[in-house]
């Protein structure tokens, strides 16, 4: 898997012969082994997500109807349906489920879960909205409301309104009302507006349920008074449809009020069914608005998902019948007892928390005292837990924003699971974090770097060191299961500064200043750097970091002078730890974002649109992605050999709008890279070309990028007199870029830039890396200045001549 080793996701090979059978057993138990158990207290425990251990009858029925691969295609609840075999069992699961709901008649059928009924509840509104005269249709809902919904409402190109949650974390049946007025008062006249209301019975965060019943009356009143509003009700009963008629029937969540239309369960939660089966039901004569006919098949579709798995329906099923009201019931008291005992055991270890058992429902709502209510990251990735900042009205009145934790209390919890979670929960709340050391007066006090080096506090001014790792975590060879790229840290949020200071050495090199999270020992924590404020820097890595980095273990960066200059690019000189020159890096762009070329020995990377982000996941965690357009790798052989394309590879259609990078929430390694298009070349260093040479041709049509500085282009690549000519021409405007490197400028470069041995560090003095950063200014900069980009053409070469023999502007 590419992934694993360098951070992009490619296809993998499909096999062409099947492994052996034991070789197969042995990967698939090694898989195994990696997914939690249920049952053992060393296990991680989900405290904080609604998921539990299928029960032992839903998974024999579904072994048992799954080899013959039932399809339950389609819709089996109306008279004359489901009559034979898993449809039968699925309609009479279903129905049985709508009487559960106070349904005297329904419509429904078994989903994946709750997203897709939620997906179903929104599309037969708007089509039924529509059916009644509506041309727009408007999504209804509270801030708390499931992230589902507006999936749903993005899919179905609604808009979505969300109306702010009060304190009592519900969606209060004024503030639907008030919503509905605003939207009557701005319908023109003689149109109308169809709205679909979405109410909730068991918020994820909170447990809570709404005043179902109450803004059922609402919409009721409003449709017996006319009006240019047309509404459809629609009741997210995820986390409560399963629980609430067992342990509180009295909640008015469902079909007892007629103007509930539609309503979505998930009985892979606490109806203890495995993954993934949900229930959608609705109202007779409102499942046609969303009838699709099916004429290659021979019937009316009238699902989201069509062909459906009637081995799951089947193991429903038994549970509906064979565990019944008298077993849900025992399973979701117990529940309650054990999440009464879980607020028990928050309260010990903080008895100043805010603990809130939600009525009649399994989830806990706890809000800590200490530190704003944060919990450490390794309690919380153990448990599963997520913190949501919900407004909350104080014992004086006062409504401020507080962090709450959410706690599920599920059937497969036992005792030594709260008892090991009540022994960490205490443990870590009377542990300092070590994330956050507490600050002495002596850490407050005025000092540090003059002015110009301001921004040493937060990072280094290398390109490469924006972020740094967490203490007692450098070390990845001490701490090989928690240590990986993606565990860093803004230096600010450590307390952990880089110390600066004139360099003073030997008089020399005046000018320059060093710097070090411990300039004491400067060569022994995190880097040492020696820079010319606002020209160039040096960064020695230390041990650790060198065994990290992917880009060498020393690392030599000039931006400068200031103002500078767009069409200069910044360039890097990267170098391995015995001192060879690894690689130099021209940047055409910001910080961020340019257009890049690399050049190894024997490589050239043309890295079009790279786009290099710093993320910061949750709590001390930060990842870095890497997207970038279209990265050209040219191989450069010691031969004379004629260009040739060895591979392309289309990830990504760059003409078509994508998110450049991915939501925080999903980072999950570091690094993470992206790329619309690869294409790999290999070329002699010698080769020279006999008549014009062409555009070399690339397997499946021209190739597009999203350049940094010309956005949409075409990418044309060829190699003639010696070297590598791309260009880049504007699609939707006038501009062009075009990139000249020599193909032999990577063996000329370490001849340029020579380096010193820095595997061993701490044998390092300060004024070796000095006397290397002052020595290597004048040929950088050099290099620097040849490849200024001059009417769009940007020649890179080297200066001819010994080091140093050309001046830096």
């Amino acid at each position: 898997m590419a992934d694993l080793d360098d951070g992009s996701t490619e296809t993998d090979p499909f096999p062409q012969s099947a492994l052996p059978r034991d070789e197969l057993d042995a990967l698939l138990d090694a898989r195994l082994a990696e997914v939690p158990g249920w049952h053992s207290a060393d296990d991680p425990v989900r405290l904080g997500f609604a998921m539990t251990a299928p029960h032992d009858l839903a998974l024999e029925t579904f072994g048992r109807f799954a080899a013959r691969n039932p399809n339950n295609v389609g819709l089996h609840t109306r008279f004359g349906d489901g009559v034979r075999g898993t449809r039968r069992l699925e309609r009479e699961a279903v129905l049985a489920l709508a009487g559960l709901l106070h349904a005297d008649a329904a419509d429904g059928y078994v989903t994946s879960g709750a997203n897709e009924g939620t997906l179903a509840g929104l599309r037969v509104g708007r089509n039924a909205l529509r059916a009644a005269g509506a041309r727009r249709v408007v999504v209804l809902a509270s801030t708390l409301t499931h992230h589902s919904v507006a999936k749903a409402a993005e899919i179905l190109d609604l808009e979505l309104r969300l109306l702010p949650a009060g304190p009592s974390w519900r969606l209060e049946a004024e503030a639907v009302e008030a919503a509905l007025d605003d939207l009557a008062e701005g319908t023109d006249a003689g149109d109308r507006t169809g709205v679909v209301v979405v109410s909730t019975a068991g918020y994820y965060n909170t447990g809570l349920v709404d005043p179902v019943d109450e803004i059922a009356d609402v919409l009721a009143r409003r449709a017996s008074g006319g009006g240019n509003l047309s509404v459809f009700h629609h009741v997210d009963a995820a986390h409560g449809g399963m629980i609430l008629p067992f342990t509180d029937p009295e909640v008015p969540f469902d079909f007892r009020s007629p103007q509930v239309h539609s309503i979505v369960l998930d009985p892979h939660k606490s109806g203890l069914m495995p993954y993934s089966c949900g229930v959608f039901l609705c109202r007779k004569g409102l499942m046609g608005h969303g009838a699709v006919p099916a004429p290659m098949s021979g019937f009316l579709d009238e699902t989201i998902t069509g062909s459906r798995s009637g081995a799951m329906a089947a193991a429903l099923w038994s549970l509906v019948f064979g565990v019944a009201a008298d077993g849900y019931r025992q399973v979701l008291r117990d529940c309650l007892a054990i999440r009464d005992r879980l607020a028990d055991a928050i309260r010990t270890a903080d008895p100043d928390a805010v603990v809130l058992p939600s009525p009649g429902n399994t989830v806990l709502v706890a809000g800590f005292s200490h530190e704003g209510g944060r919990l450490p990251a390794a309690l919380t990735d153990r448990y599963r837990l997520v913190g949501n900042t919900l407004p909350w009205k104080a014992p004086d009145g006062t409504v401020e924003d507080r962090l709450f934790h959410h706690f599920y209390a599920m059937p497969h919890l036992t005792p030594a699971h709260l008892d090991g979670f009540a022994t960490a929960l205490a443990a870590a709340l009377d542990a300092p974090d070590p994330a956050r050391p507490r600050r002495t007066a002596q850490d407050t006090a005025p000092s540090g770097p003059p002015g110009e080096l301001r921004e040493l506090r937060r990072s280094s001014v290398c390109l490469r060191h924006l972020v740094v790792h967490p203490p007692e975590r450098r070390d990845p060879d001490g701490y090989p299961h928690t240590y990986s790229f993606h565990t860093f840290q803004d230096r600010a949020g450590l307390h952990e500064e880089l110390t600066a200071r004139p360099w003073d050495g030997d008089g020399a090199h005046e000018g320059l200043h060093v710097y070090a999270p411990d300039l004491d020992a400067p060569f022994a924590n995190e880097l040492f750097g020696v820079t010319d404020s606002g020209r160039y820097a040096l960064e020695v890595l230390d041990r650790n970091q060198q065994k990290l980095s992917l880009v060498g273990a020393a690392h030599f960066a000039v931006f400068g002078p200031e103002p500078r200059d767009a069409e200069r690019p910044v360039v890097l000189a990267n170098f391995h730890a015995d001192g060879a020159l690894r690689s130099v890096e021209y940047k055409y762009g910001d910080r961020r974002h340019n257009d890049e070329v690399q050049v190894f020995r024997d490589e050239i990377v043309v890295k079009i649109g790279k786009d290099a982000r710093s993320v910061h996941r949750e709590g001390d965690d930060y990842s870095f992605s890497l997207d970038t357009s279209l990265e050209l790798r040219v191989r450069v052989a010691d031969d004379d050999s004629a260009p040739r394309v060895d591979r392309v590879a289309r990830h990504a259609d760059p003409a078509l709008p994508r998110r450049r990078h991915l939501l925080r929430g999903q980072y999950r390694r570091f690094p993470n890279r992206f790329f619309d298009t690869i294409v790999e070349m290999t070329v002699g260093r010698r080769y020279r070309s006999s008549g014009t040479p062409g555009v070399l041709a690339l397997p499946g049509g021209p190739v597009l990028a999203r350049s940094a500085e010309l956005d949409l282009v075409r990418v044309e690549t060829a190699v003639a007199d010696g070297g590598l000519r791309v260009v880049l021409t504007s699609v939707d405007g006038p501009g062009e870029a075009v990139f000249s490197v020599p193909l032999d400028l990577g063996a000329r470069l370490p001849l340029l830039l020579t380096g010193i041995p820095v595997g061993e560090p701490e044998s390092l003095t300060p004024g070796e890396v000095v006397n290397w950063a002052a020595d290597l200014h004048r040929p950088v900069a050099a290099l620097r200045e040849a490849a200024r980009a001059q009417d769009g053409h940007r020649h890179l070469s080297a200066p001819d001549g010994p080091p140093g023999g050309v001046e830096p502007s």
